[in-house]
């Protein structure tokens, strides 16, 4: 169980059984408490505590000290589920006496359908309707194609007579599948009606059919045309009259009051008696998965990851191509072989993903062959995912937890003004200048900013409660972010600008909380998101008629910068030992109240401690630090650090350590690890530079620093780019300092004894091979792409992932602009190439196709050059008869460069672009 789960059930074991006037005395737990009752420290208590409350899962009591109170015993108090408009009260009669609630209710079991309001509405309407007629309620026959949910359907049927009243609690539901003695009528009606003893060979003794079972409730009878005309007319009779016999008997002696639904695949005016459908006359068409509409079908296959999730408790992510291939690209007839293809997505996912802790990533090859092949032969793939970047995020994450079976339309906006004040007030008595309380609340904002955007639990449902001026006004905005960004957004844009500015229009129009904010910062490092912002205000000006003030520019800037950055981020956390009863403690509980939540941990050392239970006591730490990626101590004494080597190898963690602790040094460290996307080495290495530059760092490796040689015929030139090329893929993979070194392959043998003495040498990367202990990268290989990805593998070791933002090839990026700038004359080579390499990007998803290196080379180069002929006016002409690849990859060809040619103002002819689809076709 998670630290978080621990200790939510702490606080809810503490007040579930208590009365009433105790919990108004008490007014919850403090983190101390818990804390104490936990064996956990005081801080990490209230670190979890305060995230209950941002979960709504906890109430905070600002009293001294501050306490904390569990929602679901305050709702049992209630009776009522509680509503707040605020989860910080003083007291917590505040909340019992509150207006803000509505009564709890059991649920319609219909309103819980997907559909119920769209595909389905119409079929819940006539059931509600044949369940109430009286006097016992009118028998129904459903109507669908296999596996359309016709059983559960009529299971929603029951649910809905028990909710009304209509049934007892414990009245029977029996279902029946017609077509399982299709081939033994005999046997068919001994299961309907029953059989008494010699009724038949076999029947020794006699038994009671599902009529009489289900006596009082509710009898399915499924694939109803598979029963004979004989059976047909033996329940028509008993449709009419409620008497029946079991077979082998005479007269219709025996009695039942069921509610009969029936159900079919085939057209029923064919395969049914007349006078049976006479007596069936509600029929209810259940619609087929195609006839669903795109919205239903992404909550059906939602619903179904759910059931999977639960299955193997783990977090699903998975990515929209899976999810279009599912719901837009195969022809379904029924939820049940979605449901198929799900369970064996989940499954290969499930495989691919065994030794992930908690989540597991689900992608189009975890998609069976079948479904693959159909969804990549589609033309309208890439244009459909756009579309549904509408409906869904580009990845959906599915937890495995119970749906909730209420839903939660509360209007709580996006506030990032909320704490603000406090906090300003707290800087300024703790005698902290005005320049740093800025520094501090810029922070902070984009501390509420980022928290915001990486919350995974995005209610989409509040868009509905926007004032539509600005939900209109907000798609506006995406347009203009995405043809001035060059990017495309998907629904979370509308979500976070959206609810911002409805939030901010819903405001007092007097409150300038924020007025004096320095804004220079803003400005100056994000200059193209903070022109896209000064964009919407002119148009929110425009359209709204008032005037937006410019820190509100600043906050749709951060909030830009954010969106473009959604990818979920590795954080790094941090662990603070002093020796001292409270003096880690303190530091930290400074930083998280200064700056908000963050992944930082205590641990208070006693003088009188020997090294080896200080040793014990850290390890201890570590392990409930699960999931870390990487650990940075901050420690008090030198004696601490000097352990790193030994709690490396002892906890399996990748770990830094900083001696000479101080306060002002942890609100870095929290600071730069909410702030910045730096890696554990990263904030390790600025903390370093700031704090002690004086400091002799000490090398793994028994002292000796990581490097990477760079070898070539003459030592510069090549070496010098290889050298660059090298140092660039080390700083996005490497979780360590690993150092380049050039060299000459001329005297080569004379200076490597030296150098392999002094550094650790992981790889050689060159024109020649030094034939050294350690693994050698070819140019070739480097350029093609085998040796980058040899390279990743070695500067990263076992932990490093693949990248998948939108990171380019720092190989071909460097070569492209390299050689363009030797040749171009009239174009920009470092603008050229960077439009290029996104070209590329949309030919390969376009195609299907992952390119090599290699080619990525030739097509940037070859193609340059193109435009740059068409600047002289001097085009190549294509004379050859092109073959039928060729002309389908001009196609291709000539509407993907569409845009660029309009951005450039440049127009290739037919002949350069059957050039380019020729170099495509020769690789």
């Amino acid at each position: 169980m998670k630290r978080l789960e621990k200790v939510y059930q702490q606080l809810v074991n503490n007040w579930e059984n208590v009365n009433e006037e105790i919990i108004l005395e008490e007014q919850g737990s403090s983190a101390t408490e818990l804390a104490e009752t936990l064996g956990i420290t005081r801080a990490n208590a209230s670190l979890e505590l305060n995230n209950l409350v941002r979960q709504k899962r906890a109430i905070k009591i600002k009293s001294y000290p501050v306490r904390y109170f569990p929602i679901s015993v305050l709702e049992g108090l209630a009776n009522c589920r509680l509503r707040l408009s605020t989860y910080e009260v003083s007291k917590i009669q505040e909340v019992l006496i509150s207006k803000a609630h509505t009564p709890l209710v059991v649920r319609n079991p219909f309103e819980l359908m997907i559909g119920q309001n769209g595909s389905l509405k119409k079929a819940v309407s006539q059931a509600k309707a044949a369940v109430h007629y009286p006097p016992n309620g009118l028998h129904m026959l459903l109507l669908g194609p296999t596996g359309s949910g016709k059983t559960f359907f009529a299971n929603k049927v029951y649910q809905y007579a028990m909710f009304e009243k209509l049934l007892s609690n414990d009245a029977p539901f029996e279902s029946f599948n017609c077509a399982d003695y299709y081939h033994n009528p005999q046997l068919l009606l001994a299961q309907l009606f029953g059989y008494i003893e010699g009724a038949y060979t076999g029947a020794n003794v006699g038994k009671a059919g599902l009529v009489e079972k289900a006596d009082g409730g509710i009898l399915l009878l499924d694939e109803i045309h598979r029963l004979t005309p004989e059976g047909q007319e033996m329940l028509f009779y008993f449709i009419d009259h409620g008497r029946f016999n079991r077979l082998g008997e005479t007269g219709f002696s025996r009695k039942a009051n069921v509610l009969i639904i029936c159900a079919t695949t085939e057209d029923p005016n064919s395969s049914l008696l007349e006078t049976f459908l006479r007596r069936i006359p509600m029929t209810i068409q259940i619609p087929s998965l195609n006839e669903r509409s795109v919205k239903e079908k992404i909550e059906l296959a939602k619903f179904l990851f759910e059931k999977e999730a639960k299955r193997v408790k783990r977090t699903f992510l998975v990515n929209i191509d899976v999810m279009d291939a599912l719901i837009q690209t195969v022809a379904y007839g029924n939820v049940g072989q979605m449901q198929s293809q799900i369970q064996l997505i989940c499954a290969q996912a499930f495989l691919h993903g065994l030794h992930e802790a908690d989540e597991i990533t689900i992608g189009i090859h975890d998609m069976p062959e079948e479904l693959m092949g159909t969804w990549r032969s589609s033309s309208q793939t890439f244009q459909r995912s756009k579309e549904l970047e509408e409906l869904l995020d580009i990845t959906t994450r599915i937890d495995p937890v119970e749906r909730l079976e209420q839903d939660d339309d509360e209007t709580n906006g996006f506030n990032i003004y909320e704490t603000i004040e406090e906090k300003v007030k707290i800087l300024e008595g703790e005698g902290i200048g005005e320049d740093q309380i800025h520094q501090y609340i810029l922070t902070d904002l984009h501390l509420h900013v980022r928290n915001f955007v990486n919350n995974q639990q995005i209610n989409y449902n509040l868009l509905k409660f926007m004032d539509p001026k600005i939900s209109t006004l907000t798609i506006e905005l995406k347009k203009i972010a995405e043809e001035a960004l060059q990017n495309r957004f998907d629904r979370k844009f509308l979500y976070y600008i959206g609810m911002h500015l409805d939030s901010y229009f819903r405001r007092e129009k007097e409150e300038k909380r924020l007025s004096q904010m320095d804004i220079r910062e803003m400005k100056t490092e994000h200059q193209r998101e903070y022109y896209v912002a000064r964009l919407f205000k002119y148009k929110i000006e425009e359209v709204l008629s008032i005037q937006f003030p410019e820190i509100e520019v600043i906050y749709l800037t951060m909030l830009l910068v954010s969106i473009e950055s959604l990818e979920e981020k590795e954080r790094v956390n941090i662990l603070v030992i002093a020796h001292g009863n409270a003096t880690a403690t303190s530091m930290v509980q400074v930083a998280t109240e200064l700056l908000g939540s963050a992944p930082i941990y205590a641990l208070n050392m006693p003088l009188t401690i020997t090294p080896d239970e200080m040793k014990q006591k850290i390890l201890l730490q570590l392990g409930e630090m699960d999931g870390a990626p990487g650990i940075l101590l901050l420690v008090d004494m030198g004696s601490l650090a000097m352990m790193e080597e030994v709690l490396i190898k002892e906890s399996g963690k990748k770990i830094k350590t900083i001696p000479n602790v101080t306060t002002s040094m942890v609100l870095d460290a929290v600071r730069k690890i909410n702030y910045t996307d730096l890696g554990l080495i990263g904030i390790y290495s600025s903390i370093v530079k700031d704090f002690l530059s004086s400091v002799q760092l000490q090398m793994q490796q028994g002292g000796r620093e990581k490097a990477i040689l760079s070898i070539c015929t003459t030592g510069s030139g090549t070496a010098a780019k290889i050298e660059k090329m090298v140092a660039e893929i080390i700083e996005q993979g490497a979780d360590e300092t690993i150092r380049t070194i050039t060299l000459s392959s001329i005297g080569l043998q004379e200076q490597l004894p030296a150098i392999v003495d002094k550094y650790h040498i992981l790889a050689t990367v060159g024109t020649t091979n030094p034939k050294i202990d350690a693994p050698h990268i070819t140019l070739e290989e480097l350029i093609e792409g085998t040796g980058e990805k040899i390279l990743r593998k070695i500067v990263g070791g076992p932990m490093l992932k693949e990248k998948r933002s939108k990171r380019k090839n720092v190989v071909v990026k460097d070569l492209c602009q390299d050689t363009l700038n030797m040749y171009l004359v009239y174009l920009n080579p470092y603008l050229l190439s960077n439009m290029l390499l996104d070209w590329t990007k949309e030919l390969q998803v376009k195609m299907q196709k992952e390119f090599s290196n290699t080619l990525l080379l030739k097509l940037v180069v070859h193609t340059a050059f193109a435009f740059e002929r068409v600047v002289k006016q001097n085009p190549l002409g294509y004379h050859d008869v092109a073959s039928s690849e060729v002309q389908q990859l001009v196609k291709i060809v000539t509407e993907t460069l569409a845009p660029l040619e309009k951005q450039l103002l440049l127009e290739l002819t037919d002949d350069e672009k059957f050039y380019i689809a020729e170099v495509i076709a020769a690789d």
